[in-house]
């Protein structure tokens, strides 16, 4: 049975989104592999962790127990598991060797959440693969993989999970075809207008009096923006946004997407 009043917030990278949870007034556990980031979050969230409030484990994970080669880069929020994350467009990297866990052992030892946020550079199917449908927590979001979401989907409808939404971190709305097309033959002001549009009318800006910034992942549950959709509807969405990105070349999407999930 899930906890009510606790979140997972899994790839925390710069505590932006466990901030806002705590302002919510919900215990936090936060899972961070990045040993460079971890210390900055030690240091940050110091109050809260003394009073019990947020937990932070200095830990990545992976399908076993134990330490693994770890990429930083010099772009924080693409340090990964995975070289090619660390490095993209030549970014400068390193490698580390960090402790592991697997995210079942996690959820066995602090509880099921009432919603789990996973952000961590391509292992968040790590995370997913390892639930039950006693432990997938009423409310989850994985960042959506451009070329494997189907994959995603099926795992996530596979644990019970029924209703879902697909939003953009670019304007905090759910992305809509027609919309997508314009987006898709524009470049510059005009489309960084549209955008700004789209996020003024379609998405959110701002909840409980926080605004979220840049690199933040947004609302979450009930407070993520336009109805639920069935796993059939996100998947032809999902195919759309998948094959509009595969076929606009230098204008492709390039935007970071979250699948939500409800039970």
């Amino acid at each position: 049975m899930a906890t009510n009043d606790l979140i997972y917030d899994v790839g925390v990278n710069d505590g932006v989104d466990s901030a806002y949870y705590l302002s919510r007034g919900y215990r936090v556990l936060g899972i961070e592999a990045s040993p460079v980031l971890a210390a900055k979050l030690r240091e940050k969230f110091e109050p809260d962790i003394r009073e019990g409030r947020y937990t932070l484990l200095e830990v990545g994970v992976a399908d076993d127990d134990g330490s693994a080669e770890f990429w930083m880069s010099d772009v924080t929020e693409w340090s990964s598991f995975n070289k090619d994350v660390a490095s993209r467009d030549g970014t400068p990297h390193r490698a580390v060797h960090i402790a592991t866990r697997r995210f079942s052992s996690i959820v066995e030892e602090f509880g099921v959440p009432f919603y789990c946020k996973v952000d961590i550079e391509g292992n968040d199917r790590c995370c997913v693969r390892a639930l039950t449908e006693e432990t997938a927590p009423p409310y989850l979001s994985i960042e959506m993989s451009h070329k494997d979401g189907g994959v995603d989907l099926n795992l996530l409808d596979a644990l019970g999970y029924r209703h879902f939404k697909i939003i953009s971190q670019v304007t905090r709305a759910q992305p809509v075809p027609s919309l997508m097309k314009i987006d898709g033959m524009l470049s510059g002001f005009p489309k960084k207008a549209l955008r700004a549009a789209i996020k003024r009318t379609l998405g959110v800006r701002s909840s409980h009096g926080r605004k979220f910034p840049l690199g933040s992942s947004g609302p979450f549950a009930e407070g993520t923006p336009g109805r639920w959709r069935s796993v059939s509807d996100v998947r032809g969405l999902w195919a759309f946004l998948k094959e509009f990105d595969e076929r606009t070349g230098k204008n492709r999407l390039g935007e970071w997407f979250d699948f939500h999930a409800k039970r």
